[in-house]
């Protein structure tokens, strides 16, 4: 598991120095700040082609839930061997907790390099937005979470919508897979001609969604939940880091436009919003 998380972390730096010292020296690259670009992939991550991510996400825990198939994953965790899956999975929902500080803040903070440092920019981003979002959806969902004496189809379906009635700790989707999939998936996207990094860096957001569901007896999240997470936190490092690669490549990107147009219909009084990308 740690393997996957260096290949993902740091695994593009010294091939990404050897390409850019064959032209100019490393120093000389612009260095990126996690606040390049903030408003504008803050906005987009959330309606822009990620949002089709989100829906589906929203979509499946829809579908996984009314089916039973959270429940169904749940109890499967909690019949399991705890000494053995404690082993397996205890070390991912460490990482999972830790890594999206620590990895992203060595990456742009504390190392020479300036190719890593760059990356860390990006993934620094990409994991603050993401942990941001995924609080506001917490916060406003109010999932109950599993508990393997008490877990139920109903309780799997036990949303309080609103605001803050059960907390941000629990609930949907799993801040762990968002954050470490958006954190994960902004490097991979960075640095997208590097296949190695792409597939640890994915292998690493899969095994941390995995935990979270099949660690501690099942009881931190439902199946849903991380799907969901992953799906959202994935497309929002992708998508932060494409707008970062596109720069980095020299590729022209067009802004997103924006139309608000009013809107009458018998008795309703409103607008809409349309985003061009």
């Amino acid at each position: 598991m740690v393997v996957w998380a260096l290949a993902c972390a740091t695994g593009s730096a010294a091939v990404e120095a050897d390409s850019v010292t064959t032209s100019a020296n490393v120093d000389s690259v612009q260095k990126l700040s996690p606040f390049d670009h903030l408003g504008h992939n803050m906005l987009l991550s959330a309606f822009g082609w990620p949002l089709g991510f989100h829906m589906l996400g929203g979509a499946l825990t829809y579908k996984f839930s009314m089916e039973n198939n959270d429940l169904m994953v749940a109890r499967f965790a909690a019949r399991q061997d705890q000494l053995v899956y404690g082993i397996a999975f205890t070390p991912g929902m460490m990482m999972g907790t830790f890594f999206p500080i620590l990895v992203p803040g060595y990456m742009y903070f504390i190392s020479d390099n300036r190719a890593l440092n760059n990356t860390g920019a990006v993934a620094v981003q990409a994991t603050a937005v993401a942990f941001l979002y995924n609080n506001i959806l917490k916060a406003i969902s109010a999932r109950e979470h599993p508990d393997a004496e008490l877990n139920s189809g109903e309780r799997s379906r036990d949303f309080k919508w609103g605001f803050f009635r059960r907390g941000v700790f629990y609930g949907w989707p799993s801040g762990h897979s968002m954050t470490n999939a958006a954190m994960a998936m902004s490097i991979a996207s960075y640095n997208r001609d590097k296949p190695l990094v792409v597939a640890g860096c994915a292998l690493y957001a899969g095994y941390i969604a995995t935990s979270m569901v099949l660690g501690a007896k099942g009881e931190a999240h439902w199946f849903s939940d991380a799907v969901a997470g992953t799906l959202m936190g994935a497309s929002i490092g992708w998508y932060i880091g494409s707008v970062f690669y596109k720069e980095k490549v020299g590729e022209k990107q067009t802004p997103p436009k924006f139309t608000i147009a009013p809107l009458f219909y018998d008795d309703t009084k409103g607008a809409v919003l349309s985003v061009r990308i």
